[in-house]
């Protein structure tokens, strides 16, 4: 079968692999569509702790049930699926509590286990025993479905930072994660969802999912200009959708008293990053809330979201790609020049 092999850094291998053989508890998927996100490009680009090679990478996955092994009854052949990439154990602590985006043993689709960058995914028994296989029903498009996973991240971090009807929400990043957490704060009750963002085009492409938006590359002040918006009071809660820690210096800036921080991207330090203000946390009387991933609670979520209209991405795709370009498509990622690309593996 068609596979995109990493086999190093910034090595890509577009080949041909041996088909996955089907135990008894297995499901085989055709992929349909594989979104590229920031952390496929960071694995290629230099790497990602979780990251076994060689690998094939690719964790937003969506498709057609092939084969089925003799025990699995939850699917059957035909069935469109989409897939949370998380293979828990199924009896540590923390998958007790449904928290198995936290398990102490998971193995990640596209970093442990090979992902959807390839014709066809082999989903373990693990993984369709805890229940990581979930029908797309006919109302979703393959390339809608495809978002659900980072649409279950961003769940996550909503729900990790309370989200309350009537808050001031300032998002740093017009990127996908940006857009899908102002949709879900919206949905929350948010009165006012604020952008901060320093590309034009993604300001242009985002806009209409927020009550204001600063462009960093104009506004001189953006802290003065948030505390504007807020009449003095600065914000309920801030999150970070980009790894820059201007952006969470800026966050723990633009907080009120009792302010929520959702920490929701891994932050990448250079020599000149910005000093940090932490103590503005004690001052302040911040509360800091992690989001890591997604569990399959999450994902299951997040497609009932789409499915119900309750959440819309079908303007959110603004590039679909061949499975021959998907090198040129991790480099796009990297320019930032789309709001979201999938790999549809039909064409």
């Amino acid at each position: 079968m068609r596979a995109a092999l990493l086999e190093g850094i910034q090595k890509i291998k577009m080949t041909q692999i041996p088909k996955p053989t089907v135990g008894k508890g297995d499901v085989l998927v055709r992929v349909i569509a594989c979104g590229i996100c920031r952390t496929d490009m960071k694995a290629y680009q230099i790497g990602q702790r979780d990251l076994h090679l060689p690998r094939v990478l690719g964790h937003e996955i969506s498709g057609i049930v092939e084969e089925t092994g003799s025990e699995v009854t939850s699917v059957q052949p035909g069935d469109r699926v989409q897939i949370a990439p998380g293979l828990p154990c199924g009896t540590c602590d923390y998958c007790r509590k449904g928290m198995d985006n936290l398990c102490d043993h998971v193995e990640i689709m596209g970093f442990h286990y090979d992902g959807g960058f390839a014709e066809y995914v082999l989903v373990p028994e693990n993984g369709v025993r805890h229940g990581v296989l979930n029908k797309i029903p006919e109302s979703l498009t393959f390339y809608e479905a495809a978002l659900t996973e980072p649409l279950a991240c961003s769940v996550n971090m909503q729900e990790s930072v309370q989200i309350l009807s009537g808050d001031v929400v300032v998002i740093f990043g017009g990127g996908p994660l940006g857009i899908l957490n102002a949709k879900l704060a919206r949905i929350r009750g948010a009165s006012s969802i604020i952008l901060v963002e320093k590309r034009a085009a993604r300001i242009e492409a985002a806009e209409k999912e927020f009550d204001h938006c600063i462009n960093l590359m104009e506004e001189e002040n953006t802290v003065e200009r948030i505390r504007t918006l807020t009449a003095g009071k600065g914000a309920d809660a801030a999150i970070p959708c980009c790894p820059d820690p201007q952006a969470v210096a800026d966050s723990l800036a633009v907080l009120g008293k009792k302010g929520r921080f959702g920490f929701f991207s891994g932050l990448v330090m250079g020599e000149d990053a910005p000093h940090i203000d932490w103590n503005l946390i004690h001052y302040k009387e911040l509360a800091v809330y992690g989001a890591y991933g997604c569990s399959s609670n999450h994902n299951r979520t997040a497609l009932e979201l789409l499915s119900s209209g309750m959440v819309r991405v079908s303007d959110m795709t603004t590039r679909i790609l061949p499975f021959e370009e998907l090198v040129q498509g991790i480099e796009m990622v990297a320019r930032r020049d789309d709001t979201n690309l999938i790999i549809d593996l039909t064409i």
